[in-house]
């Protein structure tokens, strides 16, 4: 077997989808397999599986998040005595553009939808052509979260962390809509700088609807302390804690975290800026441009730590994905995970 896929049928885009591994199944036709996780524990066994069949490609059909989960189960897996013994390696990842970001394959210059994508890496399989591969560091993400009012560790893996602050808050406010995507992103944005004069001053006071809470809400801080490189941070809360392994894109709107393209190198992106000095960056990050500030730091890293610093707990999102109940997150530089770069071809 030389592709293994997996798809979630309870993903968004799924949902009303009923056929989608049969799709997604004549696709692939007798080069791989296609199967359904309908659960995070239902990905270990399939994973499981791809590695003793020897996929060479693993598929996650879906965007960040998917991609995310993927990782996550497959580096558990490969620490199994069964694999670790074999000095098994994670084959190559490919994410199929079916999310409402795709920072991932926007980043390494994938294109064209999911089926298209398939379609263009089982034909380059089956004719042995040869597939670009791009390696890019993630990170390695360990952490301290409340289950069931214990403590329990937890680690993962990612390429893009908003822990806190304006990030952190502003996809709450992009998964509040009814159909995230590129559009929604402006729509934040402008909410933001509309209701901040109303929002952050006596005007709140007026009848004028969730302008009157909007960007309160998006600029809240969040409580916490952040070390970064072994230097402790001062302040007590942070109206922003971001960390990334890769450059990000989202949705050709804003641009973050240019500095992680150097190998070996996470960018952190940390501070306590206002509302205002926040408002004032947006032209610098719609141009991928270094943020600027007096209280805030826009530099290369190779660890950053975040801890919570009051009983309010932190939920960090990770590649889109929503940690929650975290009293103490670390981000490192993780491992370089190779993902092959498939262009569909454009429909004619």
């Amino acid at each position: 077997m030389e592709i293994g896929v997996i798809t979630n049928p309870n993903s968004r885009k799924n949902r009303n989808r009923p056929e989608r591994v049969e799709r997604l199944q004549r696709i692939v036709g007798r080069m791989g397999e296609v199967h359904e996780t309908a659960s995070v524990d239902s990905i270990k066994p399939v994973l499981r599986e791809f590695l003793r069949k020897r996929a060479r490609y693993w598929v996650a059909d879906g965007g960040d998040g998917a991609l995310h989960w993927m990782l996550r189960m497959g580096m558990e897996v490969l620490q199994e005595d069964e694999f670790a013994e074999s000095s098994a390696t994670l084959p190559m990842a490919l994410p199929t553009k079916g999310g409402t970001i795709d920072f991932v394959a926007n980043n390494v210059g994938i294109q064209g939808d999911a089926e298209g994508i398939l379609a263009a890496l089982r034909k380059h399989v089956e004719y042995g052509a040869t597939i670009e591969e791009t390696d890019v560091d993630s990170m390695v993400i360990d952490g301290i979260q409340l289950v069931d009012g214990r403590e329990q560790a937890f680690r993962t893996y990612g390429f893009a962390s908003a822990a806190g602050g304006i990030g952190q808050r502003f996809y709450s406010k992009y998964y509040a809509d009814a159909d995230p995507n590129p559009r929604t992103i402006m729509k934040v944005v402008a909410n933001a700088i509309m209701s901040a004069p109303i929002a952050l001053s006596p005007l709140k006071a007026l009848p004028l609807g969730q302008l009157r809470t909007y960007a309160k809400e998006l600029f809240a801080p969040t409580p916490c302390r952040v070390t970064l490189d072994g230097m402790l941070l001062p302040g007590t809360e942070f109206t922003g804690v971001h960390v990334a392994s890769m450059s990000i894109n989202l949705g050709n709107v804003l641009r973050f975290f240019g500095k992680a393209d150097e190998p070996g190198l996470m960018n952190a992106l940390v501070g306590t800026p206002s509302a205002w000095g926040i408002i004032r960056n947006l032209p610098r990050m719609m141009g991928g441009k270094e943020i600027r500030g007096a209280n805030i730091l826009d530099r290369p890293c190779r660890e950053m730590t975040m801890t919570a610093s009051t009983a309010e707990l932190l939920e960090p999102i990770i590649d889109g994905e929503y940690y929650r109940n975290v009293k103490r997150v670390t981000f490192r530089v993780g491992p370089r995970v190779r993902i092959p770069k498939v262009v569909a071809p454009k429909a004619a």
